[in-house]
């Protein structure tokens, strides 16, 4: 189910785009996410396991997804920082909202009082967690200023195909049949959203 409200997610982005940034929204580009969100809901038709509780988390974690990626392409045209100060500042902001509330949660005593959590190993994989995450939030934000909001909507729906993969690969996770099916629909949508990117290239290239 959260991969349906995801995709849900992704239209909202891209109606976003339309309305603030004057994107064209070109009718073989709502048909890719239109194929990827009924992909996603045939794969999660059995997840009966929602709450109102979880639906408003979800809704809200869908507008606040959505208007991040919104505001990136504004930010990244208007805020005089370098690409690394922008991807630097966010971290650090990111920072001094989720202290707070992991001190709140109890969870910040817990790792203080938690020896087993004090090792080098847990600091090595923690470390090498934050390095990549770093350049994921450099990709994204240069994915976003490259291209647009639009197109890094639909590389988020994309990737769920090779971290399942990989999934099954390296750690002989199972993929029900459900996967299987979504993955070949997403595959489908980013092959017609791909072909529609092309054929506007190439009107725009002719004008």
């Amino acid at each position: 189910m959260v991969t349906v409200f995801k995709n849900i997610t992704n239209i909202m982005t891209t109606i976003g785009d339309c309305i603030l940034y004057g994107a064209s929204i070109e009718l073989l580009v709502m048909a890719a996410f239109g194929i990827m969100l009924l992909g996603a809901i045939f794969a999660a038709r059995n997840d009966a396991d929602v709450t109102q509780t979880g639906l408003f988390w979800m809704l809200g974690n869908c507008l606040c997804t959505s208007g991040y990626v919104l505001y990136l392409k504004y930010a990244t045209k208007t805020v005089k920082l370098s690409k690394f100060g922008m991807v630097f500042y966010n971290n650090v902001l990111c920072s001094c909202f989720l202290l707070p509330v992991t001190m709140f949660n109890g969870e910040l005593s817990m790792f203080l009082n938690t020896s087993a959590l004090h090792t080098v190993d847990y600091a090595v994989k923690n470390w090498f967690a934050g390095f990549v995450g770093f350049f994921l939030n450099f990709a994204s934000l240069n994915c976003v200023a490259q291209t647009g909001p639009t197109t890094y909507a639909m590389i988020g729906s994309l990737n769920k195909i090779p971290i399942a993969i990989f999934g099954y690969l390296i750690f002989d996770n199972d993929i029900s049949p459900e996967t299987w099916r979504f993955i070949c629909v997403s595959l489908c949508g980013g092959i017609l959203y791909t072909v529609a990117k092309l054929r506007a290239s190439r009107r725009k290239s002719r004008s």
